[in-house]
């Protein structure tokens, strides 16, 4: 199961850059490294580390356990690269994949996302998310980053709407460091208020960076859900500098618990990281995923300038539902996401009737619901009339046999690229093992992607001909109609 994101959104908006502490993409998920590696060898003998973490050797602890047959044959390079998975008794799952790959890449992955958020603490998942790396109840935040750049590794905290993810990538012979401070991280929050209250200066730097095309999708999930999937993943402005540190520590142990968590790795033998996630000290909270229904509505913020964007979509299948969600994804390449060169054309079946502006097909599923639809952005006059053409290109939109294999061949594409990379591959695992229980091997979406029929495509498409619509508009909206003349 691929990442939700839309993956041609950042070439296709030029998305600025954002900094160092935050970074965003298509699918509105948001980064912070909090670790970077340094360039710069360790010297030969490391001096002490300014850390509380208990020195019982994370490895070791293992083999106490009875795991050093696995460590013994993970560092020497041997196992099986087909992905497994594992379901403890606590109910945590375990997934790896590649164990001979060079670099060790492991995730704890909880569904902790802003669809878990209630409207007493909206918010919370970005916080907790711009935290990572904070002091923890057996490592300081010098710690942290001082042992982990030791070593030259990295941790990367993300989040979206379901999940809030914590990866270590480390060299295999520096593993035991980097599963020290991974469950330092992951497991150990306590939120000093002090060291929340240096953080609103990072939020409001997030808040500040994100696109025009972003606050579209944005306004467009809550226009669509309301609640839950439709809580943004920033952090509202009137609560920036508002989560107390007990709010905080309640959403993690309400979310971040054992039954709501996934470990998964690559380049890391299966056994001995199950014997890591036995090792963890888990919660017990039983959380709150929120289901979320489709609603028919819009959300307008009027700004002003001579820029506008708009987000329109209607209801899709999630990953629940597998035939009818590649369905969806591959009618969303069909229909065109953008120019695949620089300056290219937009030559989708639907793309291709915008014009004048930028634009892309949008497909965000999550793991029981899903949105379809297009984004624009441009001049605001050019946007509005963009918009009345989108729609009724939606509306009848049909695929031809040619439109289908070129977006099966897409999709192909762009599904096994993403598996094959190391790092998305780790991150993809995780969010399966957490939100499905479950992990789809290469094999397997490949193969469902090559049972998409025409009909199967065409089938969804007609049933946007009759699809309420939600609507998401930002900047200068005086020339973008309204949803009761566009339904």
């Amino acid at each position: 199961m691929p990442s939700r994101r839309n993956p041609t959104w950042e070439g296709l908006f030029c998305y600025e850059s954002p900094p160092p502490a935050a970074t965003t993409n298509g699918n509105n998920k948001i980064k912070s490294r909090r670790a970077p590696s340094e360039s710069k060898p360790p010297p030969a003998t490391p001096p002490a580390m300014a850390s509380a973490v208990s020195k019982t050797p994370m490895l070791r602890a293992a083999a106490a356990r009875g795991f050093a047959a696995q460590a013994k044959a993970a560092s020497a390079g041997c196992g099986s690269g087909e992905p497994q998975c594992s379901n403890l008794p606590n109910k945590l799952a375990v997934a790896s994949a590649e164990p001979n790959a060079a670099v060790a890449r492991v995730s704890i992955v909880y569904r902790a996302g802003s669809r878990n958020e209630s409207g007493d603490n909206l918010g919370a998942s970005h916080v907790l998310r711009a935290a990572s790396g904070l002091s923890t109840k057996t490592a300081t935040s010098f710690g942290i980053v001082r042992n982990l750049q030791q070593v030259g590794g990295s941790l990367t905290t993300t989040a979206d709407r379901e999940t809030v993810t914590y990866t270590v990538a480390v060299t295999k012979d520096h593993l035991e460091t980097g599963l020290k401070y991974l469950e330092a991280a992951a497991t150990g929050q306590v939120f000093k208020p002090w060291e929340l209250a240096d953080l609103t200066a990072l939020i409001k730097t997030d808040l500040s960076r994100v696109p025009l095309e972003v606050r579209a999708v944005e306004s467009l999930h809550k226009a669509a859900y309301h609640s839950g999937l439709g809580n943004s993943v920033f952090c509202p402005k009137y609560q920036v500098g508002k989560h107390s540190s007990e709010t905080m520590q309640h959403y993690f142990e309400a979310n971040c618990s054992a039954s709501r968590a996934a470990v998964a790795a690559v380049g890391v033998d299966h056994q001995l990281l199950v014997g890591f996630a036995q090792s963890l000290n888990l919660g017990s909270g039983k959380g709150s995923d929120n289901k979320s229904s489709f609603n028919s509505s819009e959300v307008r913020h009027e700004r002003g300038g001579n820029r506008a964007a708009v987000a329109v979509a209607t209801q899709a299948a999630g990953w629940d539902n597998l035939k009818d969600c590649m369905a969806y994804i591959v009618l969303q390449h069909a229909a065109g996401t953008g120019p695949v060169t620089k300056r290219g054309g937009n030559n989708g079946a639907l793309t291709k009737q915008l014009s004048g502006v930028n634009s892309s097909t949008l497909c965000s599923t999550y793991s029981d619901n899903g949105l379809f639809g297009f984004v624009v952005a441009g001049d605001a006059k050019a946007v509005g009339k963009a918009v009345e053409a989108g729609v009724k290109g939606l509306k009848s939109l049909n695929v031809s046999d040619e439109d289908v294999a070129r977006g099966k061949a897409a999709t192909l594409g762009w599904v096994v690229d993403y598996v094959e990379n190391h790092s998305t591959l780790a991150f993809d695992l995780g969010e399966q093992a957490a939100l499905l229980g479950q992990i789809y091997k290469k094999a397997d979406m490949v193969a469902a992607i090559n049972g998409v029929s025409t009909s199967d495509v065409q089938s969804v498409a007609r049933k946007l001909a009759s699809a309420k619509l939600a609507v998401g508009a930002v900047g200068n909206l005086n020339s973008v109609p309204y949803l009761c003349n566009l339904n």
